[in-house]
């Protein structure tokens, strides 16, 4: 795919497959063989930033402004769906993301959980999405990354896997689902109806 108009913003590897983001497309290049082929183009599923791609031991992540996928050797999952419904509201998705910034994201595998952060700009106050692996369920945080008011770099994972990033002028920080400060919790669940949405239930137990 050359001359389309179209400029590579990272590379990425999974098992015997090459993900070539660009900015509107996504394309797998098989190297399996002898000559690599171009095997598949995910339109809309590019990205603005490197820092919006990162390894995970379930596959490829990454997150543009329209969703969060996960590429697992065999086929690209759209994060934000599930069984054929939204996890989280296009609307609400897009004013996370911004139009002036790209998110980042990183991989914590001690809990196998992605967090996806709103920006890099001082402008950005440090909320994020995380997307547990095992359970598929998403947790929405609000000014949780470290350097909230300053600029920041993105995630990387260190020699021992901690989720690392800096802020400030340098200061380095690990990612950590302890928090020492009390917070409200917000749970929203759909309608439990148990069946019978026409009839009143009084639950005991």
């Amino acid at each position: 795919s050359v001359k389309d108009g179209d400029e590579i913003i990272a590379l990425e590897s999974y098992a015997d497959r090459i993900l070539q983001f660009k900015k509107t497309k996504m394309h797998i290049i098989n190297v399996s063989q002898e000559v690599e082929f171009l095997e598949d183009t995910f339109f809309f599923k590019g990205i603005d930033h490197p820092a919006s791609v990162c390894k995970t031991d379930y596959g490829i992540a990454w997150v543009n402004k329209v969703g969060c996928y996960l590429y697992d050797g065999q086929k690209v999952q759209n994060l934000l769906e599930k069984q054929g419904r939204q996890m989280v509201n296009s609307s609400i998705w897009a004013t996370f993301v911004g139009e002036d910034t790209a998110p980042f994201i990183g991989y914590h595998p001690f809990d196998r959980q992605i967090i996806v952060g709103d920006g890099f700009s001082s402008s950005e106050p440090g909320n994020l999405y995380l997307y547990d692996l095992i359970t598929q369920s998403w947790v929405e945080g609000s000014a949780k990354i470290a350097g909230v008011d300053q600029s920041r770099t993105n995630f990387i994972n260190d020699w021992d896997g901690n989720l690392v990033l800096a802020h400030t002028t340098g200061t380095t920080v690990k990612w950590s689902n302890t928090s020492t400060t009390s917070t409200s919790v917000d749970i929203k669940t759909k309608d439990i109806d148990f069946g019978d949405s026409s009839q009143r239930k009084k639950i005991y137990r």
